[in-house]
């Protein structure tokens, strides 16, 4: 049986992405995060911003993951809906546009072994704002926490 190697990735934060009344953490994710192009990075903010699930008017906080892989991108839209589960949208760079990824399936795939780096300190990012009391200060704090590193 011949084994596939993983290497790792590196997570890369960007900055804060807003789209109306939501704000998204950004990261790059790729072997080499400069292989992730500002024209790749245009074309999936014009996605989000012109997605289904209108972003724009709805007051929510959030991760987007633009992860390189290969030569195609996954980008992964998450938002919390000020709650405690995590909403995903995910598109893929398929025909130098991102499309939606149909996944309407029964058992389907979620995070890979480098996104699920970014998702946990996600997670616990959250988990202390959901502890906090919500005030401006806690989403700043909350927005300013991002992690970089091998994943």
């Amino acid at each position: 049986m011949k084994t596939t190697s993983y290497p790792s990735k590196y997570a890369q934060p960007k900055g804060i992405f807003t789209v109306g009344k939501t704000k998204f953490k950004w990261y790059n994710l790729a072997n080499d995060p400069t292989e992730v192009s500002s024209q790749d990075i245009e074309h999936a903010r014009k996605c989000i911003e012109n997605a289904e699930e209108n972003f724009k008017n709805i007051h929510d906080l959030g991760f987007v993951i633009m992860h390189r892989c290969g030569n195609q991108y996954l980008l992964l839209v998450c938002t919390w809906r000020s709650e405690n589960e995590l909403w995903e949208s995910v598109y893929y760079d398929g025909s130098g546009k991102f499309e939606i990824w149909d996944r309407n399936k029964t058992h389907l795939p979620t995070y890979c072994v480098w996104e699920m780096g970014i998702v946990y300190h996600e997670s616990q990012s959250w988990k202390k704002y959901l502890g906090s009391e919500r005030e401006e200060i806690n989403t700043e704090e909350y927005l300013n926490d991002f992690f970089e590193g091998e994943v």
